[in-house]
Order: C-alpha cells, then structure tokens, then sequence
C-alpha cells in the first residue's frame, strides 16, 4: 500500500505543494560557499597558468610576445596575487 493510497488527497496535494520559506541566513551562506568555490577555482587557474608559464623556453615566449624577465616575475608570483600584464 502506497502513502498515496492511504492519505487522503487533499492531504498529499497540501504535502507537495507546500515549500517552507527560505530564511536569509541559509541565502547568505550558499552565497558565501559560491564565492569561496568560484575563489577556489581562480586561484588554482592562476597556478596552473604560473607553472605553465615557469616551464616554455625563450623561444615559445617569444612567439607568444612575451619577454622572460616577464615571465620570470610572473611566475614568482603567490597565488593569490592577480594575474597582470605580462606582454
């Protein structure tokens, strides 16, 4: 026997439409956990592309129209610090 079958329809109707409000606080931290999330993935972008950048030789720099003293500082450069202009 299913809970369909033993409650009355009003009843189950009342149980599935009804949604509880959303307090501001729960708002608040799921956007708090975006903003870490989206930090989180910026910051290991920035990594990425630091290491990437340490590793190409003089000549694939060049081509890209990047000095390597550029890239040297750039690759030195924490990870929180943002990306600046390396041409």
């Amino acid at each position: 026997m299913s809970f369909q079958s033993r409650t009355p329809s009003f009843v189950s109707a009342d149980l599935t439409t009804a949604r509880t409000p959303r307090s501001p606080y729960r708002s608040r931290l799921r956007r708090l956990i975006v903003a870490i999330s989206v930090t989180f993935v910026v910051w290991r972008e920035r990594v990425a592309m630091r290491r990437s950048l340490a590793q190409m030789d003089a000549r694939s720099l060049r081509d890209a129209g990047i000095s390597p003293a550029a890239a040297a500082y750039e690759s030195g450069k924490s990870f929180w610090r943002p990306v600046g202009c390396i041409r």
